[in-house]
């Protein structure tokens, strides 16, 4: 099998209060080996579910998929071997443990010997940065090297394949581009597929990006590929009276009574003759976003109303 991720009609239900929903419909996705592709979707839209089925956690309802060529249902163990996993709400280290420790401890769950454990969790805490903390308790480290821990440990049995989930949630700008840096260094020798809600960090880390919503793969491409779908944006200035449910999403901020926006050329004329168009300007990952995606799930219903602030802000 050429590519290293494959699924092939998966989908997952759930059952709440007697009504079903559908977190995976049908995904179909194929991911080539050494490639970093991105899943990029609202809250609820499917994401974590779907890195939880590549990563033996959960089963699908129906479908199956293919990690380093094992089926994911009759060859899970072989999975398991092959795939390093990272997520931004780590939460199964050992707190009075030191980072060292931990990655010995867990270095032993994958067979290796005690002297093996501690060359490579030396070796590892020696990549990510942590070297200087290694006898620190895992209870006094930031958020940011929790994450690089938790990269490290991914990399233990020196998986092909990577599942990152939400890998950058909630830390500092440094220590997140600190992240990236790791993840461009071993992306080479990788198969990576990651979520995050950061555009920038999509855009700098993915070669390919799937565009997910309700459950399904709406779109996929490059970076470029996805801009090139909604050509070029033109940024203008309206009266807030003006905002309709269909342009709010194109909202970037408000100050006093007006309202300033970005949205695609195509879309012109959803604004009227009072508005102050300032000009065009190519599209970013965030302009497709809001083009394609737009709100998702947990986002529907009553419109949320922009904040006001003394500045473009939203």
């Amino acid at each position: 099998m050429d590519n290293e991720i494959v699924t092939i009609n998966l989908s997952r239900e759930f059952k709440n209060n007697k009504k079903v929903i559908k977190a995976l419909n049908n995904i179909n996705i194929e991911i080539p080996k050494s490639v970093t592709a991105a899943l990029v979707g609202p809250n609820g839209a499917g994401k974590t579910t779907l890195i939880k089925i590549l990563s033996t956690l959960m089963l699908p309802t129906s479908g199956t998929a293919y990690v380093h060529g094992f089926d994911i249902i009759k060859e899970a163990n072989n999975v398991r071997s092959s795939i390093g996993l990272a997520t931004g709400g780590e939460r199964t280290f050992y707190f009075r443990l030191t980072g060292y420790e931990n990655l010995v401890f867990f270095a032993s769950l994958y067979g290796l010997s005690l002297k093996e454990a501690k060359s490579r969790s030396k070796e590892l805490l020696d990549i990510v940065g942590l070297s200087d903390f290694a006898d620190y308790p895992y209870m006094k480290y930031s958020l940011g090297m929790q994450r690089r821990l938790a990269l490290a440990r991914a990399l233990i049995n020196d998986p092909p394949i990577l599942l990152l989930d939400e890998p950058t949630l909630g830390i500092d700008p440094i220590s997140a581009r600190e992240f990236r840096r790791l993840i461009k260094m071993i992306s080479s020798k990788k198969t990576i597929l990651l979520t995050s809600h950061y555009m920038g960090e999509i855009e700098e880390l993915s070669d390919i990006i799937f565009l997910i919503k309700d459950g399904r793969i709406i779109l996929k491409g490059t970076s470029q590929e996805l801009k090139d779908r909604i050509g070029k944006i033109v940024e203008a200035i309206i009266p807030v009276t003006q905002i309709s449910d269909k342009i709010s999403k194109f909202v970037v901020g408000i100050r006093g009574n007006r309202a300033y926006l970005r949205l695609p050329k195509t879309l012109i004329d959803q604004i009227d003759g009072n508005s102050e168009i300032i000009g065009e300007t190519d599209p970013t990952l965030e302009d497709v976003y809001a083009a394609i995606i737009g709100s998702g799930p947990i986002d529907k219903g009553s419109r949320v109303k922009p904040v006001r602030f003394g500045r473009w802000q939203a």
